[in-house]
């Protein structure tokens, strides 16, 4: 079973078709039950939680052969930074509490710096503390950009 962060968004839903359309079985996280219907639709078990619980983010990577994990960008977060490092430290917490030994990352060009380059530099430390996992074979996927990201521009 694979288990994939972010399924209701722009990467997350096509990961998360992709595994399905070649037969695996997709555990799918959003914060709502009602978008992530159209997983369900397809085969795929929801599960809904918030990427800052903890508990209930290990129980969502237990049993897994893998898991897609992501920071969802929170524009209504007063502390954006505060936000990516509650987010990556459960992320991080719940990787080594299930044993899940592999995972692949949303990241983004530039987090191979440590600081001077914004939102980038969460990635970054994202990076650096799933790095730190005993036993987890993790690949970072550095995107460039992401023409959907101007929509919101």
């Amino acid at each position: 079973m694979y288990v994939v962060t972010g399924t209701t968004g722009n990467t997350g839903s096509v990961v998360a078709n992709r595994l399905l359309a070649a037969g695996k079985r997709v555990r799918g996280i959003g914060r709502s039950i009602d978008r992530l219907q159209q997983l369900s639709q397809q085969g795929g078990a929801p599960f809904v939680t918030d990427l800052t619980d903890t508990e209930k983010l290990t129980a969502a990577f237990s049993g897994a052969e893998a898991v897609y994990v992501m920071i969802p960008p929170d524009p209504s977060a007063s502390d954006y930074r505060a936000h990516q490092y509650a987010v990556i430290d459960s992320i991080s917490a719940s990787l080594e509490r299930s044993e899940v030994t592999h995972a692949v990352t949303l990241s983004s060009i530039g987090a191979d710096k440590t600081d001077g380059t914004g939102p980038v530099v969460g990635l970054h430390r994202m990076e650096e503390r799933l790095n730190r996992i005993a036993g987890l074979a993790v690949l970072h996927l550095r995107a460039g950009y992401f023409m959907e990201n101007t929509l919101a521009q």
